[in-house]
C-alpha cells in the first residue's frame, strides 16, 4: 500500500486530514509541518482526521507527534473547537490510545468507525463555538439534516 497524506480545507472552519499506509518519518515531518500552518492561522477550526486506510506509526512518529502536541498545546486549547478521529483498526486505536496518553489532546476529541458520525460530532463542537452558520453550510455539504430551532 502506498502512503499518502492529504489535507481538505475546502469547508474551512472544517479541516480533513486523511492518511494512507505508512509514512517514512521525513514524510510524516512534513505531514506535522503542514498541520503547523492550521494552527499557526490564528482562527478557531476543528478537525478529523480519517485514519481508516492508515498503518501503524512507528516509535520515532509516536515521539514526534507527542512532541508537535506539546509544542502546539496552547495553541490547539484555543483555536481547535473539536478533533475526530476515524478508526477502524484495533491496533491503530491501541497506538493512537498509546499517544494520547503520553501527551492528551488539549481539546475536545472523539474516535469514531466512520465520516458521519464524526461529521455530526465536528458539527455539534463548531456550534458550540459559535460557528453556526459555518456548522449549517457544512451539514449542508454532507446532506445532512439541519437543526431546528424554535
Amino acid at each position: 500500500m502506498s502512503a499518502s497524506f492529504t489535507f481538505d480545507d475546502s469547508l474551512w472552519p472544517l479541516l480533513i486530514f486523511r492518511l494512507t499506509g505508512v509514512l517514512p518519518d521525513k514524510q510524516f515531518a512534513e505531514l506535522l509541518a503542514r498541520s503547523s500552518t492550521y494552527v499557526e492561522r490564528g482562527e478557531r477550526y476543528a478537525f478529523i482526521s480519517d485514519m481508516s486506510h492508515a498503518g501503524l506509526f512507528t516509535a520515532t512518529q509516536r515521539q514526534m507527534q507527542v512532541a508537535w502536541i506539546h509544542k502546539h498545546e496552547a495553541a490547539l486549547r484555543e483555536r481547535v473547537l473539536g478533533s475526530a478521529t476515524i478508526i477502524t483498526s484495533p491496533p491503530i486505536r491501541l497506538s493512537l490510545s498509546l499517544i494520547f496518553h503520553l501527551k492528551p489532546l488539549p481539546m475536545p476529541n472523539a474516535v469514531f468507525a466512520d465520516m458521519d458520525a464524526a461529521v455530526r460530532y465536528i458539527l455539534g463542537k463548531l456550534e458550540e463555538g459559535g460557528l453556526v452558520s459555518e456548522a449549517e453550510r457544512i451539514r449542508h455539504h454532507f446532506g445532512l439534516p439541519g437543526t431546528h430551532v424554535d
